[in-house]
This record gives C-alpha cells, sequence and structure tokens, in this order.
C-alpha cells in the first residue's frame, strides 16, 4: 500500500515538472522585447538554484566546485539562454520542441564522449532524431527564422553536452545537490560577467505581472519543478521518469496554440512526430 502511494505521488511530481517544463517557451514568449533574455535567465536560475539548495543534503567537494560550475554554464548560460533567444526569434512550440530532442544530443555525445554502446535501434533513433529535426526545421512557418531555429538546436546540443559530462558528479552525489550547486554557482558567474560587461539590464518599465513571470520562471519551473523531477526520480528511477520529456514537445505546442494562437504545419508535425518516435527507440 506504502509503495502504491509512494508511486501515486511520484507521478503527481512528474505532472507538475511536465507542465512546468513544458510552459517555459509560451509563458516567457509576450516578455521577449520588454526583458532581455540574458537577464531573464540569469535571473531564473539564481532563484531556482537558491530554492533548491533548501532540499540538498549532501556537501560539495571543494575541489569539484569549478568543474560543476563550469560544466553548469553550458546549461544555465549557454542552453538556456539559447532557448529563450530561440522564443524570441520563432514560435514558442518551435523552441518547445527543438529543446526536448536534447535526448538525441544525450545519446551521441555519450557515444563519443563516454564510449557507450547500443544497440541498432538506439543508433537508428540517434539517426531519426537528426532527421526529424531537419524536417521540423524546414517546416518553418510564420513567426519562425532560421536564427530562432539555430538557437533552438543549439540548446538542445549544449544542454545534451551537459547532461554527459554531469555523469560522474551526478552519481557521486546524486542529480538534485549537482544540479543546485551548478545553478546557482554559474548564475552568480553569469550575473557577474553581464555586470562586467554592462550587460546586466534590470527590466524597469514592465507591470506586476511580468515580475510574476520571472519570478515563476525561477521559482516554479527551475526551483520547484526540478525538486519535484528529483523527488519522483527517486521512486520510479530515472529512465521512467525520463519519460516526461517525450511529452513535452505536444503539451507546450498544445499551451502555444490555446494562448498564443500558434498555427503548425503539416510539416511540422511529421517532423515532430519522427522525433518522438526516434526518442522511443
Amino acid at each position: 500500500m506504502e509503495k502504491k502511494y509512494a508511486k501515486a505521488v511520484a507521478y503527481v511530481y512528474l505532472t507538475i515538472t511536465l507542465l512546468a517544463f513544458s510552459s517555459i517557451e509560451v509563458i516567457s514568449k509576450p516578455l521577449m522585447g520588454k526583458v532581455d533574455p540574458f537577464f531573464m535567465t540569469s535571473f531564473r536560475f539564481l532563484i531556482g538554484g537558491l530554492f533548491m539548495m533548501l532540499f540538498v543534503k549532501k556537501d560539495i567537494e571543494l575541489k569539484d566546485l569549478a568543474p560543476l560550475t563550469m560544466i553548469g554554464a553550458l546549461n544555465s548560460i549557454i542552453s538556456m539562454t539559447s532557448l529563450q533567444l530561440a522564443v524570441k526569434y520563432s514560435n514558442a512550440s518551435t523552441a518547445a520542441t527543438l529543446v526536448a530532442s536534447n535526448p538525441i544530443f544525450v545519446s551521441f555525445f555519450a557515444v563519443i564522449l563516454l564510449n557507450e554502446k547500443y544497440g541498432w535501434k538506439k543508433y537508428l533513433g540517434i539517426l531519426l532524431g537528426f532527421v526529424g529535426i531537419v524536417i521540423f526545421s524546414a517546416g518553418k512557418i510564420s513567426g519562425d527564422s532560421w536564427i530562432g531555429i539555430f538557437y533552438g538546436i543549439l540548446a538542445a546540443l549544449t544542454f545534451g553536452l551537459y547532461t554527459v559530462l554531469m555523469r560522474r558528479y551526478t552519481k557521486k552525489y546524486g542529480p538534485l545537490a549537482v544540479t543546485a550547486y551548478s545553478s546557482l554557482c554559474s548564475s552568480l558567474i553569469y550575473i557577474l560577467i553581464l555586470a562586467v560587461l554592462g550587460k546586466f539590464t534590470i527590466p524597469t518599465d514592465i507591470i506586476l505581472s511580468g515580475w510574476s513571470i520571472i519570478v515563476y520562471l525561477g521559482l516554479i519551473v527551475t526551483g520547484v519543478a526540478y525538486v519535484t523531477y528529483f523527488k519522483a526520480m527517486e521512486v520510479v528511477g530515472a529512465t521512467q521518469a525520463s519519460r516526461i520529456f517525450f511529452l513535452k514537445p505536444v503539451v507546450a505546442t498544445l499551451f502555444a496554440v490555446l494562448s498564443l494562437g500558434e498555427s503548425i504545419g503539416i510539416v511540422k508535425i511529421l517532423g515532430m512526430a519522427i522525433v518522438l518516435f526516434s526518442l522511443t527507440l
């Protein structure tokens, strides 16, 4: 009975994670042009990192802090900033689908960097994934741009590389501790870099609802959703928990169509279907 209850709670956690992760692109889209993507991303990971630290029970050794920060920068500085730029220059549904293809790049980098061996189905999945991305990108419609598609692919690629490089530390400390430390430390470095370059621009012309969105992206999407994801992972396992990412393009696209009035063409649907199918192999 306890096991069934724990599993039910885990799936509630995964639902929260899915809805939060699927809302990133849609809820931040109205702020593009009003809030600098660099500020938004750095502030988001600062809030999220601070929140996650409340749940960390294992300290990181000092010698591992610098590499964790550098690897974390692949996510919080490069990947997630690229995602916001993809949202800025393309449709929210396009950005969401492209970044959700990151498991394809995870598998690719695992073969290249970790010498992982897969069965023929997995290699077929990687190949089909790249084909699906090409078809999806070729199906760009009004609101999409090649620069936005480029940033979406870059977000997926760098997140995939971040995931593979972080595995060594994840095994040592656990995913929550690693994500919390890497997010918080890299966000502080990000803010420092932006401040030195004179690019840390705090928005002054947005109303309370705009700030609510920024806080939501940090506290809920980057804080709560990561915690619920890792809590669920403890019960159902990493493989089962990661399956929620297969649903993100569908849920995010549904959000985009309903709340932003975005349309989606046949070619994009075909590309999305191929990407989703490739992730199941």
